[in-house]
Formats: structure tokens, sequence, C-alpha cells
């Protein structure tokens, strides 16, 4: 039976900012693979090309051989966790994300305002309900407390994916 710990699964690697580059090399220096999800986004009628996640990139590796090359490598603030749980990603919930990041976002006006109850209603949350907690008028994007049985954590996504629940 092989251990759990051997087993190479996909983290979240929390990321200095503008240190990327310096990521990805040091990743491929050291056989990780990484993805680090980037977005055309669609704005007034400049497309430009935005990570979907900032300050965040997704990273497979084996926690008992690679835990601590990732963590100290150069441009990595840490793993993502929780005290010592340390949670993993599905793979399927990666290649969704991988599906869905040759898309293109073309942001819309919303009329959201903070407390109301929204629903998502396009990429990998799509069908969760969440609270607006801010809204990001200048890059057109919404912070979301979502409601989730145990935890209710908070994502940052684009306002064209959110829906009013009446």
């Amino acid at each position: 039976m092989s251990n759990v710990m051997n087993e190479p699964k996909w983290y979240i690697v929390s990321i200095k900012p503008r240190k990327e580059k310096v990521v990805f090399v040091q990743f491929e220096r050291i056989n990780i693979e990484y993805f680090y999800p980037i977005v055309k986004v669609k704005k007034r009628k400049l497309l430009k090309k935005e990570p979907l996640f900032p300050g965040y990139m997704f990273a497979k590796f084996s926690i008992a051989e690679h835990f601590n090359n990732v963590r100290y490598t150069r441009g990595v603030k840490d793993i993502v966790r929780f005290g010592r749980n340390i949670p993993h990603i599905d793979e399927s919930f990666i290649e969704n994300l991988k599906e869905k990041t040759n898309s293109i976002i073309d942001f819309e006006k919303a009329d959201l305002k903070e407390g109301e109850v929204v629903k998502i209603k396009e990429g990998p949350f799509r069908g969760l309900i969440g609270q607006v907690l801010k809204l990001k008028k200048g890059d057109e994007r919404v912070v979301l407390l979502l409601k989730a049985a145990s935890m209710s954590p908070k994502i940052e996504i684009p306002i064209s994916f959110v829906e009013k629940v009446s």
C-alpha cells in the first residue's frame, strides 16, 4: 500500500508579488509541475491577460518529498494551509480550470451592492451561493463570502460571473 504523503497532488502556493517567473524557473529546475491560470480579459475594447488568482498558483508535488523544496523556493511565500492541514485540490478541478482559462472573460457592469446574495453562474465555482463583501470597481471584480457547510471562504471573481439571487 502506498503512503498518501508520497502521492503527488495539487496544492495552492502563495507567491510574492511580481515573482511568478522566478517561481516558474525554480519549479522547473526541481521538476515540480505547476499551473498559473491566466485569462484573457476584455475591458471596454481592450483585450489583456491577467492572472485568475493574483498571488496564488497551483503546484503538483509529493508532500513527503518536496514540501520544503516548494515552501522555500525563491519567490514563494508559503504553501496554503490551515494549521497542520494542507488541503489538496482535485485533479478534475485543475483540468476544468485549464479548459476555462482558454476563454475570454467579458466584464459587464453589474448592479450589485455590498451585502447582497448572489449565485455564481460561470467558472469553477458555478452554482455556489455567496454574499458580496466588496466591489472592486477599478478592475470589475467582486469579493464574495461563500456559503458552504463547514466553512465560509472568501473568493475574488469577475463581476460577470455572478447574478443576484431573488
